[in-house]
């Protein structure tokens, strides 16, 4: 199988449009009457990771939303549970789950709390989260914790009284999804928020990818903001990238969605089987917000 990446990234990224409310999660920070509230349209969108051509499905299913408010954790009363494919979320797709009512003020995190299963005895019960497979059965995702205390996307947004805010949450895959040595897969969401329309995108082709074999090789492009070292970063499969996008073998076409304004550096590198090399680098490339950014890559170019 070849191996796990983002962009997701499965980039999921969420959609949040104003603020949530209501009140739990462990804290006493209800709002009242006299609290000036927004709305909050929470979508989600995903990084897609290259899990291999027999994963047909990694579906996630978000029970709760939590909101950190003054200090304490509150749950979003108006949120509706709901169960979703991530790898139907990718290239900059997104689906929206639901609007929601928070306070007025700023925000850096929010929390999901996920249905899923913290160990084997807890499978039948709680199957949520989990793996489906063309040549084998589902294997459930073990989500440690994520039941209780979940996950948090982190990414600061504010959110104005009587007023809609847009935040895609970038929920990455390829860094989240672990397997273990018995075969298990383990689930540790990295969730990355970003102000929509204050973001951009990078649409971009491998103007050589008939040079490889669409059958055997795969490619990933991978996002850094200028100035984080690359260095070392493939031994430990990127963990440092802002996003990551599947190129396309056909026409050698790949997205980066959801992308802070910026200057970027994009590492392109060559998986086949578990082994895994870079093949190409470009530097100073410009995301504008509400734009898109094209980029050409020859990978024959590269050092």
């Amino acid at each position: 199988m070849k191996k796990f990446h983002t962009l997701i990234g499965l980039v999921l990224s969420l959609t949040l449009m104003t603020l949530i409310s209501g009140c739990g999660g462990g804290s006493s920070g209800t709002s009242t009457a006299s609290t000036p509230t927004g709305t909050l349209s929470l979508s989600i969108t995903d990084t897609p990771p290259q899990l291999g051509q027999n994963v047909t499905g990694v579906n996630i299913a978000v029970i709760g939303i939590e909101y950190n408010y003054e200090g304490n954790w509150t749950t979003a009363e108006d949120f509706v549970p709901q169960t979703f494919n991530l790898l139907d979320l990718q290239n900059g797709k997104s689906l929206h789950l639901g609007d929601m009512i928070l306070p007025a003020g700023h925000y850096s995190e929010i929390r999901f709390i996920l249905a899923a299963p913290t160990k084997e005895s807890e499978v039948k019960s709680n199957p949520d989260c989990n793996i489906t497979f063309s040549d084998k059965p589902t294997q459930p995702l073990f989500v440690p914790s994520g039941g209780q205390s979940g996950y948090k996307g982190k990414g600061a947004f504010d959110i104005t009284a009587d007023a809609k805010i847009e935040v895609t949450a970038d929920f990455d895959v390829h860094k989240s999804i672990v397997v273990k040595g018995n075969g298990d897969y383990s689930l540790k969401p990295v969730i990355r928020l970003v102000v929509t329309e204050l973001s951009g995108m990078i649409n971009g082709t491998v103007v050589d990818v008939a040079d490889y074999n669409a059958t055997l090789d795969s490619l990933v492009v991978y996002s850094y903001k200028s100035g984080v070292s690359i260095a070392g970063e493939a031994d430990n499969n990127f963990p440092n990238s802002v996003s990551a996008g599947d190129v396309n073998m056909s026409d050698g076409n790949f997205t980066l969605a959801y992308i802070g304004e910026g200057n970027y550096t994009l590492v392109t590198a060559r998986y086949f089987d578990d082994t895994f090399a870079v093949v190409d680098e470009e530097n100073n490339v410009e995301v504008f917000k509400g734009q898109s950014t094209l980029v050409d890559i020859n990978t024959s170019d590269y050092p």
